[in-house]
């Protein structure tokens, strides 16, 4: 039997937060579901998980910690691991991706299937979609702890995320007696196009600063870091981003320097919120492959990353802080329907107009 509904616990930017233990017995929170990623004007899309296993701390810390090395590497060896051939989605991609109508440098990021090395597909997916069919590429001699903490982290999410999946199919079958029986848990448990991509935003740079490095500005593009979009997954687990002092080898972890920098939503009724994920949560957002499946009856949001402007003042200099975090987006199988298409047909439509 179900317990009774618990109260709606939101954040100051009224972000629902949910407790990991009441998602973890089974509590009904249909409620906080529906405030979260429900069809109200107001509704942000995106949900927090607070009271984790206290492992995750550590696990958060050691990966986010090691995308700054890995970006420190000299260019030969992380070009070991770029793969042009999956359209950049595994291994190492840096100025790949086309935001604003620029190639994007302001971030680098590593790709992989955190639960799959290889994953399961047919040679035609495999030839037709190497960017979910391709096994992974891991810098096996050149840091050997990366693939590891990678994984570890990466199935960590998805665990929480089986989790507050089994809640959202309970309240999208309450409103839609057809929707498939534990349709977003299963999708999680056993697709195998699941993708997580480990960021590194590197520090930005000054007026002054004749760096080759090709970049649009943080101050005058207000999604400089990432633009204005919508997942395509089903659900995407995030964690909450790191600022390094990249000066120091240790790459030791310091304060972001602009409070107007980080994540930003915008509601249905075309509000923009900025939300702040804490450091010892998780974040999960509604993609638009689950808004499909449920006929709107849940819905994705989007959302986008400001960078720190170079006008801020900052004890450290803001040309060493470095911004890394990790998304977990899980996909539905490729054969998925996913509105009137299949999941395949819908992906490749989305990788045509971004890279």
């Amino acid at each position: 039997m179900i317990p009774n509904q618990v109260n709606v616990e939101k954040s100051p930017e009224g972000v629902v937060i949910l407790d990991y233990n009441d998602i973890l017995t089974n509590v009904d929170v249909s409620d906080a579901i529906e405030e979260a990623f429900g069809t109200h004007s107001y509704c942000l899309g995106i949900i927090l998980i607070k009271n984790l296993p206290k492992d995750y701390a550590e696990k958060r810390t050691r990966l986010l910690r090691l995308a700054s090395v890995f970006a420190a590497l000299p260019e030969d060896i992380k070009n070991k691991t770029v793969h042009k051939e999956s359209l950049y989605s595994f291994g190492w991609s840096c100025g790949k991706e086309v935001i604003g109508g620029k190639l994007d440098y302001l971030k680098g990021s590593y790709y992989a299937n955190p639960n799959y090395d290889i994953p399961n597909a047919t040679p035609k997916q495999k030839l037709e979609f190497p960017m979910y069919c391709h096994p992974n590429i891991w810098p096996k001699d050149d840091l050997p702890e990366f693939e590891h903490a990678f994984k570890d982290l990466g199935c960590f999410i998805m665990d929480v995320a089986k989790l507050l999946a089994r809640a959202c199919d309970i309240f999208v079958s309450s409103r839609l007696p057809s929707a498939k029986q534990n349709y977003l848990e299963k999708i999680i448990m056993e697709s195998h196009t699941t993708k997580a991509r480990l960021l590194h935003y590197f520090p930005t740079q000054l007026k002054d600063d004749k760096s080759t490095r090709d970049t649009r500005d943080s101050d005058e593009i207000e999604d400089s870091w990432c633009g204005w979009h919508v997942d395509h997954s089903s659900i995407t687990g995030l964690t909450s981003a790191m600022y390094l002092n990249e000066s120091d080898s240790t790459f030791p972890e310091v304060q972001c320097p602009d409070p107007s920098s980080g994540l930003y939503i915008k509601t249905k009724s075309k509000k923009t919120v900025k939300v702040s994920i804490p450091k010892d949560y998780l974040a999960f957002q509604l993609g638009e492959a689950m808004q499909l499946a449920s006929e709107n009856n849940l819905l994705a949001t989007p959302h986008m990353v400001k960078g720190i402007s170079s006008n801020v003042k900052s004890e450290i200099p803001i040309n060493v802080i470095s911004r890394n975090t990790f998304a977990v987006f899980m996909h539905p199988p490729l054969d998925e329907m996913v509105g009137d298409i299949t999941f395949a047909e819908y992906s490749r439509e989305m990788f045509r107009s971004h890279y």
